[in-house]
């Protein structure tokens, strides 16, 4: 008797230890996948430039969206793909029109973004007046010696008349008259940031915050003493940043569209010059 519970007791204590060890298989449990949103995005280089900046902030956070910028087409391209569905948003230098708003589009004011004055990174000057700059632009002083500089001409860079920067610049500054003789017309900020990077002895004017987020080697100037580098200063060539959108289409970006106005992405503005909506 004495033998048979040994035995007993021992098969019991292993038929225990097998079922144990033998227990239900673990299962690995994936968690569901959130569909993600593409948005296709172009139109004024400046602008979209500043976007991506916010966008790449907004992945950081969130893994709604996912983004596609396309190469720029202006603000008029903006809303263009905007209203023929190639866009999903419409960067935009400039307000949106009456036109273009009875068309159908919404349109969101994010920022203002300096146009700054610029020179190649070769040149030491700081500073001009508004009428030096003038002179500059429209052929009147061709040599730097004029301005405090070195005995050199001045390589002149210009965009192209519809672009939104130098619209602002002739209501402000330049008036109608033509460009300087040999001026150089750029038709995309990333052609005008690239020339200016590369240039001697060179003028131009584009987008501060797009200076400042692609580390541009240039100088922006202070102009009448006004900084585009001040935030409070009242320096007086600006433009606004804004996108163009079908109202169809804003459900599924709208947390995009709330994060740009927010004030956490005007903080991140602010850090690189650009001023809030004005």
């Amino acid at each position: 008797m004495k033998t048979i519970h040994r035995v007993s007791a021992l098969f019991i204590t292993t038929l225990l230890t097998l079922t144990a060890c033998s227990g239900p298989a673990t299962q690995t449990v994936q968690a569901p996948t959130i569909p993600q949103k593409t948005l296709t995005i172009a139109g004024a280089g400046g602008t979209a430039t500043v976007l991506e900046y916010l966008a790449d902030a907004y992945g950081k956070e969130h893994s709604d969206l996912t983004f596609e910028f396309l190469s720029g087409s202006g603000s008029g391209g903006a809303v263009k793909g905007a209203l023929d569905g190639t866009l999903d948003l419409g960067t935009m230098s400039r307000p949106a029109k009456a036109s273009e708003l009875a068309e159908g589009i919404k349109y969101l004011a994010f920022g203002s973004d300096q146009i700054a004055i610029a020179t190649s990174s070769d040149l030491s000057i700081t500073e001009l007046t508004g009428q030096q700059v003038k002179d500059i632009f429209l052929g009147t002083i061709t040599n730097w010696a004029a301005v405090g500089g070195p005995n050199a001409p001045i390589n002149v860079f210009v965009r192209d008349e519809e672009e939104s920067s130098t619209q602002v610049l002739r209501a402000k500054l330049l008036g109608d008259e033509i460009f300087a003789p040999g001026s150089v017309v750029f038709t995309s900020e990333g052609e005008m940031r690239d020339a200016l990077s590369n240039a001697t002895n060179a003028i131009a004017f584009l987008s501060y915050g797009s200076m400042r987020l692609n580390d541009l080697k240039a100088h922006a100037l202070i102009i009448d003493g006004l900084d585009p580098a001040s935030l409070g200063s009242d320096y007086p060539y600006y433009r606004p940043l804004g996108v163009a959108y079908l109202p169809s289409n804003a459900v599924e970006m709208q947390s995009f569209l709330d994060f740009i106005a927010s004030p956490e992405a005007q903080a991140l503005l602010a850090e690189q010059g650009i001023k809030k909506p004005r």
